[in-house]
């Protein structure tokens, strides 16, 4: 009997999975076009994150003043959103300097402790001409969370917009006959258990 539960579950979790599919994205066209609106939300919650005001002082005589080129413009990486942990690659390197400036900003200087260098967040950048803040661990992890979000994404987006994918057409195929696959799964659990539970009583 214990068996018998444990498939009429599995197959109870599968109806779940079933019900719980997108029913107002019937088209392709309709997934895709609700699947890039949840991309750009993601990407302009991390560009949010990202682009945080600095601190902008006047530069003067007295300043101890760390100088450098630009704040990171070349070599943009676009990161693995699957994988990337901007936590691992956040670099701490203006700690050590009580105000800095590059050539992009004559006359102004900034808090060398309120800024980071990140090279897996510079695709994000708005604007190269000023340096960044330095996040915090929950910024951090949100961020991760956000690409996450992209990653999927891109997958799904690759998925529908190319339909010769075996992986694509299953997910059409899904998404079109969703009421008759899970009636199908209901039937088929049900059907199940009724024989089993019959087996059972033979047994007895």
């Amino acid at each position: 009997m214990h068996e018998t539960m444990k498939t009429l579950a599995i197959f109870l979790s599968f109806a779940c999975v079933y019900s719980t599919l997108p029913a107002g994205a019937a088209t392709p066209d309709d997934q895709i076009a609700a699947l890039k609106k949840e991309k750009d939300e993601a990407l302009f919650k991390i560009q949010d994150i990202v682009n945080q005001p600095v601190t902008h002082l006047k530069r003067t005589p007295d300043m101890v003043v760390e100088h450098f080129t630009d704040w990171g413009k070349h070599d943009v990486v676009t990161p693995d959103f699957d994988t990337v942990d901007i936590r691992a690659t956040q670099q701490k390197m203006f700690d050590g300097c009580q105000y800095v400036t590059c050539d992009l900003n004559p006359g102004e200087v900034f808090i060398g402790t309120e800024l980071e260098f990140n090279e897996m967040t510079k695709y994000f950048y708005n604007d190269f001409t000023v340096p960044k803040k330095k996040l915090t661990e929950p910024e951090m992890v949100e961020i991760n969370q956000l690409c996450r979000v992209i990653g999927r994404c891109n997958r799904q987006l690759d998925e529908l917009e190319n339909p010769e994918s075996p992986l694509a057409k299953v997910h059409q195929m899904i998404t079109d006959h969703k009421p008759i696959i899970l009636a199908i799964i209901v039937v088929l659990a049900v059907a199940l258990y009724f024989v089993h539970k019959r087996q059972s009583q033979k047994a007895e």
